[in-house]
């Protein structure tokens, strides 16, 4: 059963994951090709950390459950959150089909009051995967105030995972070398998506309209469209927002398959932190 919850935010948020979170569905769905090798690769980082099979994850941002529902098939106990709740309804279908509906659980909330909605329990590590939730905003003291949520609901010690996450690095670097442009990419076997990015250096901030066309045949409609506007982080940026919020940095990598290193400006964001201990955390808790 789906509930909202405490549904909020800015007027794209609400129009791309409720008003018109059909479309972002079949984008989300043509991304489970490969959720389950995504989903062994989150695993296998959170083993090095010391988090096994039958350790409490949350999900943030969860979309349909691709990574939630994978890591439960790995043995994972995962509490999936999204704003949405047409993803959430399609999460707890997908739960149901690949037979995990006792280890995966998703509620609908927003992730500004998301300590709040699952005041009373507690998670050995979380995750914030493919660019979400950090950004959404436009604003640094909403994205410090989620981190900082999701501090209070994390034991100490426990781990944040921020993976997949678009850098203000690698944007620079392809919008100074070769513009950001646009481009065509087939969503599913009836849908294509036509995109047009566009980064503001000023404000490090990427705007994107996303047209979405179905096939008729040689000819394509035009279904419908949304457009986003994000803030884009660099590392050390995202490290300090952590410091503010209880985490403390562990480690960034260039990709999860390798988990090489991290350059600028060559890849993406994969960075661990972890939660400071229990001194700290009663700081966190007298500043709410």
């Amino acid at each position: 059963m789906v509930g909202i919850i405490g549904l909020g935010g800015s007027d794209w948020i609400r129009e791309m994951f409720v008003d018109k979170a059909y479309l972002f569905l079949r984008v989300l769905n043509s991304r489970w090709r490969t959720a389950g090798e995504e989903a062994r690769h989150v695993a296998r980082l959170l083993k090095t950390l010391g988090v096994y099979e039958d350790s409490k994850i949350l999900d943030v941002g969860c979309g349909n459950g691709r990574i939630a529902i994978n890591l439960a098939k790995l043995g994972y106990r995962v509490v999936g959150i999204d704003f949405s709740p047409v993803f959430i309804e399609d999460a707890w279908e997908k739960a149901g089909i690949h037979g995990v509906e006792d280890k995966v659980r998703f509620l609908v909330g927003d992730a500004l009051e998301i300590d709040r909605v699952l005041e009373g329990e507690l998670f050995d590590a979380a995750i914030m995967y493919w660019t979400t939730i950090l950004g959404y905003y436009l604003d640094r003291s909403s994205d410090v105030r989620v981190l900082r949520g999701v501090r209070r609901i994390v034991r100490g010690g426990g781990y944040l995972l921020i993976l997949n996450t678009v850098s203000l690095d690698l944007m620079v670097l392809r919008s100074g070398l070769c513009g950001i442009g646009g481009w065509i990419s087939e969503v599913d076997d009836e849908f294509l998506l036509v995109e047009n990015p566009r980064f503001d250096p000023k404000t490090s901030t990427m705007e994107n309209t996303w047209v979405f066309y179905r096939r008729r045949g040689r000819d394509l409609e035009y279904v419908d469209e949304v457009s986003f506007k994000l803030r884009v982080y660099a590392l050390h940026e995202v490290v300090e927002m952590t410091g503010e919020a209880g985490w403390e940095f562990v480690e960034a990598y260039r990709d999860l398959k390798t988990l090489k290193p991290y350059r600028p400006g060559l890849s993406g964001l994969n960075v661990v932190f972890k939660a400071v201990e229990e001194e700290t955390s009663i700081n966190l808790q007298t500043s709410r």
